[in-house]
């Protein structure tokens, strides 16, 4: 089984509500959590601009109130996207997907979803890739991240190998997935993001038809 990977440049994520270069500086200030007077002496405008911007803003999110405006900013700033509220917790702790977030380049893990959890069938969050999973040494699990923690580059994966004991003794996995770069206020990476699929299945039954025909 052949491991194919490609890579991309991170990219800002969309904007589909069509804010103003203006209304996105108020948004921000009102995710901080700032009044009109604060915000309108940051931005060296009228405070009665600033009411009419949060206005604007409160239309085109169609919430209520200041802060349902942050939390729906906030929402936008994880996915790119307006999405309804209650879809929101499903995304990450309901997905199917297998999440995790690590920290530093050891790559701490600092929260993984359900799916995840499930799948490699252990306790992570606290440790080190490496501590996690000692038995991926060989893998090119460590290798990947290092490299998108150095570069900044995304990393897409279809197939790749690696050998997870979950109690049962090492079994070789394969796994689709893509590895993201998360990024500080300053642009310096602080972390990574993994979005996994398990394709073991799929890639054990490709190559039994393989070994058939």
């Amino acid at each position: 089984m052949r491991t194919r990977l490609t890579s991309q440049r991170d990219h800002d994520a969309p904007r589909e509500l069509n804010l103003t270069e203006r209304e996105s500086d108020v948004l921000l200030r009102v995710q901080r959590g700032l009044e009109n007077k604060t915000i309108a002496f940051e931005l060296g405008v009228a405070e009665q601009s600033v009411k009419e911007y949060v206005s604007a803003l409160l239309r085109k999110f169609a919430v209520p109130n200041r802060a349902a405006l942050a939390e729906a900013g906030s929402r936008l700033d994880v996915i790119g996207a307006r999405i309804d509220r209650n879809w929101f917790p499903q995304m990450f702790r309901g997905a199917s997907v297998l999440i995790a977030v690590t920290r530093g380049p050891e790559h701490r893990y600092v929260v993984v979803n359900e799916a995840f959890a499930r799948r490699v069938g252990r306790d992570v969050v606290g440790k080190t890739m490496r501590e996690a999973f000692p038995e991926l040494v060989d893998s090119p699990n460590h290798e990947l991240a290092d490299r998108v923690y150095r570069t900044g580059e995304s990393i897409v994966g279809h197939e790749v190998a690696g050998v997870l004991d979950r109690g049962r003794g090492p079994e070789l996995t394969y796994t689709d997935g893509v590895i993201q770069a998360l990024r500080g206020d300053d642009g310096t990476i602080e972390g990574l993001v993994y979005f996994l699929i398990d394709v073991t299945e799929h890639a054990r039954l490709r190559s039994a038809e393989a070994q058939t025909a």
